[in-house]
Parts: structure tokens; C-alpha cells; sequence
């Protein structure tokens, strides 16, 4: 910590100034190659569905290649450069930028032709999958989709697998994060530095990890401070001024400084680390001084933390010049003088009239994800009944096709998870499966036909948003024989429907033009697929404002799945979602009210907007 905050303001603004040319130089560059490789394999947007062609192009595989190239260089750069910052610092050396140069060509030239991509990649793409992405300033993004994780949480048995597979992750770059750290301060290969990384971490016994896990948690809990007193700022200032875009931004600013603080701290942990398992000298110029100094007598006296007058000029000096960027940034930066929503949001869509939802065109949808698991087992009536009794506008429901023809409401194929019994629903009678009793958050109940679910709902008036899922086991006919048994039961008007499937939706919007149909999608990157659809459903880790703005202007909706965390409902409510499908339709409803499209800075704002930010940092 002492290290840190002495560091010399050079070391700030360049460490700074790598983050901030890579994030906004570098990564646009990745995007187009990706966007590019899309477009070479044939495809005019990449989804879930298609991702296999990606690689029936040469050229493609190509453009991946170069894209994944631009990765490993951009995170090296990234966490060598803070590495170097932190080895000069700790060896006494005279601070410069051309020494910190020096030693980077060094290293490329002699230690990063064995193992480079290796490091690349465990920083770069295994540990955003975990989390951590302080070192991974061009895949900060990157993740395992939120629905992924739902899956596997409903049940203790699938969760512990799931934490399992988290914690195997996890290990793997505990036991290599000191390959680079190192590397540099040794100056040997990557190679031989991996084999020192194990030995370190293997001998740290238990120290080690309690040191980096409380490392973690207290860069956690200052990037959750540290959000929490900006947005308290720019409320403050909010009751005062006409605008607060300008403050937002300086705000903003501000909390990416304290990300690269963040990320220097780690690096002054690794090679500082490793320099101790080397037996390096510490100089005494930059030796701490032991915070607690035990008394001969007894008990303990606290000392300092910066005991020199130099490095107290130092440490404020720092602040200060950081503070100053931040406020000329935003003052200079064009149309800061606005409120953050001054432009306008992109406005909901107009909701077909007649159709599900009671939400206006000002209003996004609240759709309940199954139902409300909380207070039933997902798809069955009891979780639809939960749902009605939060006054949720619209509920979601899965159906497949059972071996005899019959539909049943049910997300999963196999009943294991919920039920225990190791059987797909294809193989199985109608009768078979609604036989069968599924298990989840303490409820239980029998799994529902479609018929029954559909005119509990309508008894309900409930309005559901109806997903025919395909499970390439379906019978010839599957969908043709799915709207019959609605029609039967006069369920067509006014419900929606959505599959995953695009030729189901086509289908549909063939032989029933008049129904109102959407398209879902698991993962998406590029532009939003051409489609009859009449509205998209899209994961929530693939979709972006552009999107939703794409989607209004050529007069579709846009609802987003499974919202479930208020800082990403916030988020979605100020791009203009025209829905959220959540498990929590009580928050959603609670956050719809503050925050409809068009509505100016609200209290709270900026808070949860660095909140879904530090979400990247940590774990």
C-alpha cells in the first residue's frame, strides 16, 4: 500500500494511459476484426445458431487468429507494464518511463518467445470467465452468459458442480499468476518462470492464498466504496445544479483511476511476492515502515503509513493531478454540459393493442422468467400463480413435445436436475411426464400439460409469453400440431410467442400471420438477424443500446433475458428496453417506476452504473 501510494506520478499516467489506449484504441480494432471474420464465413450476424461456420472460412479462422493475436499482445502490454512499474519501484531505481520502455523490449527480445500465449490467454480469457479482469483491459467483457450460471444454481447438487468447475478455474491461475511477475524480475524465460510459480505457491503454504484472497476482497470492498461515495457526490450535487453531466463524467473518470490503482496494487503484490521467494533486496529508500510497532513493554503503537514528509507531498500530489485530469476531462469533453440522459432515451416501442402486457408505450414490460420460482417450481402453475400474485404483466413459459405428441410445460429436457429421474421428456408419455414431480427452493408439484397451464393462466388473466422449444426429437408436424391444441383451447389470442428456433418462428408467422411472434436469442454478435419476427428476445450479456435502438427504428421490441440484478435492470431501463423477462419481477416493477424512458438524472444513478462496472474487476 505505502509503495502505491509514493508511486511517482509519471508511473500513474503512463499506467494510466495504457489502460486508456487499449480500451479505447485496441479494442474497437478486435471488433472490426471479429465483426470481419463474421462477415467472411458467410454470415451477416453471429448467433448461438451459427457459430459452427465461423470456422468454415479460411479466411475467417484467419481473422480470428489475428484477432486473438491482438489479444495476447494488448494483455501482455497491459499486465508487463504495471509488472516493470511495480519491480522499479520496489528495487530503488530512479523512476522513467524510457527505463520502464527498456525493459519491456528487453523482455519481449529474450523471455516471451516460450509460453507467451499461454499467459496471454490465462489472463486474457480464462480469468474474465472467473471475474478477474483487472489485467484484461480488451476482454473486460467477456464471460460466462448469467443464464448459464441460473441453470446450473437450481439445485444443490448441479451448483455444487458449478462451483466446483468455478474453483478448479480459479486454482489454476492461483497457481500460475506469478509466471510473468517472475520472468521480469529475474529476467529468465516464461517457461522456467511457470516451473518457479508453482514452487512459490506450492511453498507459500497457507499464507499465500489468504494474502491474495484478502487482496481481492479488499480491492472488492474499496471499488464498492469507491462507486458508492462518487454516486453520493453527484446526488449531492444534483439538488444544486441545473445538469450533472459534466459531474458524472468526472465521477466516471475518477472511478477508472481507482481501477488502474487497483490493478498496480496487485502488480506491487506479485512481484513483490516474488521477489521474496528470490530473497531479493527491498532498498531502503523504498523499505516500509512496519505499520504496528510492538512495544518492549507491551502493546502495540501505530505508525504512519507514509512517515516522510516527501512521501506525503508525493501521495497528495498524485491525488491532486488525478483529481485535476478528471475535472478538465469533463469540463472539456463534448456534451458533458448535459444531463447523462439528455440525449433521450430510445423510447419503447408501441405494444400491440389487444395483446398481452398492461404496460404503456412509456413503460417497459415486467415478464415473469417461468413464472416466480420463489414461490413455485419454474413452469408449473403453482410458480404461475406465484407470478400473478406480484402483479407481473406478462409470464414466461418452455414447452416441449412429449414421445405420444402431447405438450408439456417444462425448460428441460432431462428431469434429472429437477426431479431426479435421468429421462428426457421426448422419450416419455404425456402422461408419463405429468406424472412426474419436479423440485426447487423448497416447492414441489407435478409437471403441468399445456393445456392446463394455458387455462390456469387465462383463469388468472394472466397474458404468457409462450416459447415452443425444439429439441430435434419432435414428431413431422410438431408446430402445425402445437397451434391446433391452442386453438382448441382459444389460447392463440392474445398470448406472444418466441422460440429459440428461427424456422419455428417462420412457421408460425407463415400459418398464423396475425399471431404476435419473436425471436430469442442465446448469444449474439453483430447486428440483430434478419427474421419475421415481430420482437427480439435477447440474452442480456449479448445485447447492447445499439441493439435496442436497431430494433425501435425498424419498429420492433426488444425484451431482454434473465434480468435479474437491479444495477443491469437499471442499466436496460435507461437504453429503453421494452421488457425485462426476470425471477425478480417485485425489483423490476420497483425500478420501472423510476426510471421510464426519458426521465432525467435520478438519485442513485451513477452509483448503480459503477457498481455493474466493478462488477468486471472482481469476483
Amino acid at each position: 500500500m505505502r509503495e502505491l501510494c509514493i508511486l511517482p506520478l509519471r508511473y500513474w499516467f503512463l499506467s494510466g494511459g495504457v489502460f486508456a489506449v487499449l480500451a479505447l484504441g485496441v479494442s474497437p480494432l478486435i471488433n472490426d476484426l471479429l465483426l470481419a471474420a463474421v462477415h467472411r464465413a458467410g454470415l451477416s450476424t453471429l448467433t448461438d445458431r451459427t457459430i459452427g461456420a465461423l470456422f468454415s472460412s479460411p479466411i475467417s479462422v484467419g481473422l480470428l487468429g489475428a484477432a486473438f493475436l491482438l489479444v495476447a499482445v494488448a494483455t501482455l502490454i497491459c499486465f508487463a507494464t504495471l509488472l516493470v512499474i511495480a519491480d522499479l519501484q520496489l528495487s530503488g531505481a530512479r523512476p522513467s518511463i524510457v527505463t520502464v520502455g527498456v525493459r519491456l523490449r528487453r523482455s519481449i527480445n529474450k523471455q516471451y518467445r516460450g509460453g507467451a500465449f499461454l499467459v496471454a490467454a490465462q489472463l486474457g480469457l480464462l480469468a474474465p470467465l472467473v471475474g478477474f479482469t483487472l489485467f484484461a483491459p480488451v476482454t473486460g467483457s467477456l464471460g460466462i452468459p448469467p443464464f448459464v450460471g441460473r441453470e446450473y444454481m437450481k439445485t444443490p447438487l448441479s451448483a455444487l458442480l458449478w462451483c466446483s468447475m468455478a474453483a478448479f478455474i480459479v486454482y489454476g491461475l492461483y497457481k500460475t499468476i506469478l509466471t510473468l511477475p517472475f520472468s521480469l524480475v529475474r529476467r529468465q524465460q516464461l517457461s522456467k518462470s511457470f516451473r518457479f510459480s508453482l514452487r512459490a505457491t506450492r511453498q507459500g503454504g497457507i499464507r499465500l492464498p489468504l494474502v491474495f484472497a484478502v487482496a481481492s476482497l479488499g480491492a472488492l470492498f474499496a471499488s464498492r466504496l469507491g462507486a458508492t461515495l462518487l454516486g453520493h457526490a453527484v446526488d449531492a450535487l444534483d439538488s444544486v445544479m441545473s445538469n450533472t453531466g459534466a459531474a458524472v463524467l468526472g465521477a466516471t473518470l475518477a472511478f477508472g483511476s481507482l481501477t488502474v490503482a487497483t490493478a498496480q496494487g496487485f502488480a506491487f503484490l506479485f512481484v513483490g511476492e516474488a521477489r521474496n521467494y528470490l530473497a531479493l533486496p527491498v532498498l531502503p529508500a523504498t523499505r516500509a515502515t512496519p505499520t504496528f510497532h510492538v512495544r518492549p513493554s507491551g502493546g502495540f503503537r501505530l505508525r504512519p503509513l507514509l512517515a516522510r514528509g516527501s512521501e506525503v507531498r508525493s501521495a497528495l500530489s498524485s491525488l491532486v493531478a488525478v483529481v485535476a485530469v478528471c475535472a478538465i476531462c469533463a469540463a472539456a469533453w463534448p456534451g458533458s454540459a448535459g444531463s447523462p440522459d439528455s440525449a433521450g432515451s430510445p423510447g419503447s416501442v408501441n405494444h400491440a393493442p389487444g395483446t398481452a402486457g398492461s404496460a404503456t408505450a412509456s413503460q417497459a414490460l415486467v415478464i415473469g422468467h417461468r413464472g416466480y420460482d420463489s414461490g413455485g417450481v419454474e413452469n408449473t402453475i403453482g410458480g404461475l400463480e406465484a407470478a400473478a400474485a406480484l402483479h407481473t404483466d406478462v409470464v414466461e413459459a418452455d414447452f416441449q413435445q412429449t414421445a405420444d405428441g402431447g405438450f408439456v410445460a417444462s425448460h428441460d429436457t432431462n428431469l434429472l436436475v429437477l426431479s431426479g429421474k435421468n429421462k428426457n421428456i421426448y422419450e416419455l408419455t404425456t402422461e408419463e411426464v405429468t406424472s412426474t414431480t419436479v423440485t426447487m427452493k423448497g416447492h414441489s408439484e407435478r409437471i403441468p400439460t399445456l393445456g392446463a397451464y394455458v387455462t390456469r393462466a387465462r383463469e388468472l388473466a394472466m397474458p404468457l409469453l409462450i416459447e415452443l422449444k425444439v429439441t430435434g426429437h419432435e414428431q413431422a408436424g410438431f408446430v402445425e400440431a402445437f397451434l391446433a391444441e391452442l386453438d382448441d383451447l382459444d389460447a392463440l389470442n392474445g398470448n406472444w410467442f418466441h422460440s429459440l428456433d428461427p424456422s419455428v418462428v417462420q412457421t408460425i408467422k407463415a400459418q398464423r400471420p396475425q399471431l404476435r411472434v419473436g425471436l430469442t436469442i442465446g448469444l449474439l454478435y453483430g447486428p440483430l438477424p434478419d427474421s419475421p419476427c415481430d420482437f427480439y428476445v435477447i440474452e442480456q450479456a449479448s445485447l447492447s443500446a445499439e441493439m435496442i435502438r436497431n430494433a425501435h427504428q425498424a419498429g420492433r421490441a426488444v425484451y431482454a433475458w434473465t434480468v435479474n440484478g437491479e444495477p443491469t435492470m437499471r442499466a436496460l431501463l435507461r437504453e429503453g428496453i421494452d421488457g425485462l423477462v426476470t425471477d425478480r419481477p417485485d425489483m423490476a416493477r420497483i425500478n420501472r417506476e423510476q426510471l421510464s424512458p426519458g426521465t432525467g438524472y435520478v438519485r442513485g444513478d451513477l452509483q448503480n452504473t459503477l457498481l455493474l462496472e466493478s462488477r468486471h474487476l472482481l469476483p
